[in-house]
């Protein structure tokens, strides 16, 4: 490599630690001596990393680390991701102490200070592979996944978006820009509160940090005007945790209603039930370390890294583990209801799409499942089951319907494929209930109304068979006719009055975005923490 090419890709690549007071000599020589290691190395990270850079030292100089290393230094101890038990933390120490070392004895040779770069290398990769992608093992998980199917009928998907950039793509970044913090900054995702969540992770690695997250004294109830000597403790752990309001009150050990007002902020946050004193299961969220929290908020973080990446004016957000729905338009929530979900044996899976089509009236299309291992009992019994719940029977889709005594029902054992189709009729006891939002998927999964309206009131509502029912569809049918001239919101309730089914086409379709986070900030910038209802915490944890 000549002299002048050496100097010219120096500039052009703006990395700022190799300075014109310095030889380019020394420039020349590194790259000799980093092609000369890198052709016995088996490393093909590094050798792509310096094939792509022509073989320049990113992270040394002649008589020091260069300033982009000391900014990655400073960006892994300021990243409150990274744990200091992690190895990444643990490396970045001992590459620190030795880089002091080294520079620090005037006998060092260009291949130690090579070798050096290629630890720090190592080390970039490592924590920009963390920043990017997170800890969670996706093939690992669905594997999992796949197996719980098999063992126990369950047919959990979680759809994942692979993030687009890469440790290699990012260092160019990082190199053009001449700066690290900004161009990990900028490869953050910008969805789904995921700054917001960080800046509570902060905080609790501050608090963390001082020590303050100690072990609770034992408390009973706390009701009003009972006595704990936990209670002080509790004060100050509610102020920190944003539940104690604008309370003055931290030293007494008796219960009161600052007290009263700060486990209901509590409870609501974690969707426990609201009741304002301690039990069971309150009591063992307040006692859960400060620990296995920050490990639920990163958690959270690395899944928020691998769903749908793209920013939308309007978008619809289900979380699976808070029941909600939210619409959501130029960042703010202007819709918000509770949903039935998938219950543990037919999980809601993951994905995203858009919602297309709006059904009035909609026919319910029996699942296959359902009728053989739901409905045949039934029908063995009692060959009416089908009339009493206002379904026809079918043998096929271009067929008219069939009485349901013209079959043996009694010939098919459980496990049988049975070669009939049932649908539900439009009416008041449609599971489909009298509307029926459409975002086409390989999962059959859609958003519709249902009759059974007492099951919002549950706090835990995972019910449905993977399906999302809605607790205001026609709230959610008003805000599609606002901005969908295809939809006129006082022509379908008249519909919808009716029995004949309408399939309403938008012209505007909108993302629909089903997700699975158990820690998130809502709208009023509160952390909050759910239940991990399908298990995907404990699956998918390191």
């Amino acid at each position: 490599m000549s002299y002048i090419r050496v100097v010219f890709l120096v500039i052009i690549l703006n990395v700022g630690a190799f300075s014109f007071g310095q030889t380019e000599s020394f420039h020349e020589k590194a790259s000799r001596v980093i092609v000369k290691s890198l052709q016995k190395s088996s490393n093909t990270y590094l050798k792509s990393l310096y094939n792509s850079i022509y073989y320049i030292p990113i992270w040394v100089n002649k008589n020091h680390i260069s300033y982009l290393a000391t900014d990655l230094f400073r960006e892994i101890k300021e990243d409150n991701t990274i744990s200091k038990t992690s190895n990444i933390y643990l490396s970045l120490i001992n590459i620190e102490r030795l880089s002091k070392s080294l520079y620090s004895n005037s006998d060092i040779s260009l291949s130690q200070k090579i070798s050096l770069e290629f630890k720090i290398s190592k080390l970039y990769n490592s924590y920009a592979k963390n920043c990017i992608y997170g800890n969670i093992n996706w093939s690992s998980f669905q594997t999992k996944l796949t197996n719980l199917k098999e063992s126990k009928d369950i047919d959990g998907k979680w759809i994942t978006h692979k993030p687009k950039i890469s440790p290699l793509s990012l260092i160019h970044k990082i190199i053009n820009q001449g700066e690290v913090h900004k161009s990990f900054e900028d490869i953050k995702p910008k969805t789904f509160g995921y700054q917001l969540l960080e800046k509570k992770l902060a905080k609790y690695r501050e608090y963390q940090k001082d020590g303050k997250w100690t072990k609770l004294s034992a408390f009973g109830s706390l009701k009003i005007g009972t006595k704990s000597e936990a209670l002080p403790q509790l004060r100050e752990r509610f102020k920190f945790m944003g539940d104690y309001g604008e309370c003055k009150n931290f030293s007494s050990n008796i219960s009161d209603s600052c007290i009263k007002n700060a486990l209901i902020r509590f409870q609501k946050r974690h969707g426990l039930a609201v009741t304002g004193f301690v039990n069971k299961n309150t009591q063992k969220l307040l006692n859960e370390s400060i620990e296995s929290k920050i490990k639920r908020i990163i958690l959270n973080l690395d899944r928020i890294k691998w769903l749908n990446p793209n920013n939308y004016n309007k978008r619809i957000i289900v979380n699976i583990p808070a029941f909600e729905l939210n619409f959501m338009s130029n960042g703010k929530s202007i819709q918000n209801m509770r949903v039935v979900v998938g219950n543990k044996k037919h999980p809601t899976p993951i994905f995203n799409n858009r919602v297309k089509t709006i059904v009035l009236n909609p026919y319910w299309n029996v699942p296959t499942s359902i009728l053989e291992k739901e409905f045949l009992p039934h029908l063995k019994k009692n060959t009416n089951y089908l009339k009493k719940q206002n379904m026809k029977l079918y043998s096929g889709w271009e067929t008219e319907g069939i009485e349901a005594s013209s079959v043996d029902w009694k010939q098919y054992k459980a496990g049988d494929k049975v070669p009939y189709r049932v649908a539900q009729l439009p009416g008041k006891g449609n599971a489909l209930g009298k509307v029926k939002f459409l975002f086409p998927n390989r999962f059959a999964v859609y958003m519709h109304d249902t009759p059974s309206k007492s099951l919002f009131k549950r706090r835990v509502r995972a019910f449905s068979h993977g399906c999302i029912r809605l607790k205001k569809p026609r709230a959610l049918l008003q805000i599609f006719s606002s901005f969908n001239t295809t939809v006129n919101y006082e022509t379908s309730i008249k519909v919808l009055k009716g029995l004949d089914r309408k399939f309403l086409t938008l012209n505007e379709s909108v993302p629909i975005d089903i997700i699975y986070l158990t820690s998130w900030v809502d709208n009023n910038g509160i952390l909050n923490f759910r239940n991990d209802i399908y298990g995907y915490d404990r699956m998918q944890q390191v």
